[in-house]
């Protein structure tokens, strides 16, 4: 596969699928609003305006906007005259027996694991993430979610691989510049991380390129470092100056990042205004100058926070260039 120049703007998908981070009366706000597709592309012209052609997407069946998201990119391209390049974010469809891996217990699973090596303080950070609190009843499904035994799941968890390779063969249509597997990964890594090595062969025998989506960046990266796992790309992971999403901690992000980016591999930030809680400029002041991401996913709901987020991006770019800090 020939390299592909990463652009250091991408544009984040969630908010024109109706995902704010902020909120019921918010989301609803987005699906009213982008669930017209015309909506959707006045948005991308705004990036297509910043020359930015590196789009965030679903799969096609994560929700009911996803699908008309997927086509306003068909008819800009159509519109425009132009290519656009998709990173599909798809869930990785495990199942442990006959059963489909719950969230909650995953992420409990992960709290388990993670308050042995990091202490009892990271319980307060998993219960009060104002991002994760934006799921239903976050604090009581986590509460009361029982954690998964490691050691007993390591024969019985497995991947739907006809509906992952389905889900990639949706795409085919598509200009695909990585498939990245979701946050799942993380749970896999921690449990049976020779799946992982399946998924990217699989993924890379179909054509595609992978980044890994993380959750769990500071635990994740250490673990296939040590694995020696080489045939991906890079990752797609939470980095925001309040640490939302950024676990076990933010400490152990940032040191991730410095050893990722030491062994070659990308990094591309997400949520990095923490779901609208940091101010533009101070938010991309600290992933592209403090953490020095190699690119930035950056969701907007509108045109005027698309101008305004952008235009942000560029100046700040656009000076690191100017002192040769890239």
């Amino acid at each position: 596969m020939e390299r592909l120049d990463l652009q250091k703007i991408i544009l984040g998908n969630l908010p024109l699928i109706g995902i704010s981070y902020q909120g019921k009366q918010k989301d609803e706000e987005y699906k009213k609003r982008f669930s017209n597709k015309d909506e959707i592309k006045k948005v991308m012209k705004v990036a297509l305006k910043y020359e930015i052609k590196y789009f965030a997407s679903s799969s096609h069946d994560f929700n009911e906007l996803s699908p008309i998201y997927l086509n306003a990119i068909k008819e800009l391209e159509e519109d425009e005259g132009i290519e656009i390049f998709l990173i599909p974010c798809i869930g990785i469809p495990l199942e442990i027996g006959k059963e489909k891996v719950n969230d909650y217990r995953r992420w409990a699973t992960h709290l388990n694991y993670e308050k042995e090596k990091f202490g009892k303080e990271i319980i307060e950070k998993y219960f009060n993430d104002p991002i994760l609190n934006c799921r239903n009843e976050w604090k009581v499904n986590l509460k009361i979610a029982k954690p998964y035994n490691l050691k007993e799941i390591e024969k019985e968890l497995k991947i739907d691989w006809k509906k992952w390779e389905d889900s990639i063969f949706r795409f085919s249509d598509y200009r695909i510049a990585w498939i990245e597997p979701g946050s799942e990964s993380d749970f896999i890594i921690i449990s049976r991380i020779d799946l992982l090595e399946e998924l990217i062969d699989r993924t890379l025998d179909i054509g595609y390129r992978v980044l890994l989506g993380s959750h769990h960046l500071g635990v994740s990266s250490s673990i296939i470092e040590e694995e020696k796992i080489r045939k991906f790309d890079g990752y797609v992971t939470p980095i925001n100056k309040l640490g939302c999403m950024m676990f076990p901690n933010k400490r152990e992000v940032e040191n991730s990042v410095i050893k990722i980016r030491e062994s070659g591999k990308i990094i591309i930030a997400i949520k990095p205004f923490a779901g609208g809680r940091i101010e533009p400029k101070e938010a991309l002041d600290y992933v592209y100058k403090k953490v020095k991401v190699d690119s930035c996913m950056v969701g907007v709901g509108s045109i005027k926070e698309a101008e305004e987020d952008f235009r942000i991006a560029k100046n700040i770019l656009k000076n690191l260039a100017a002192t040769k800090y890239f």
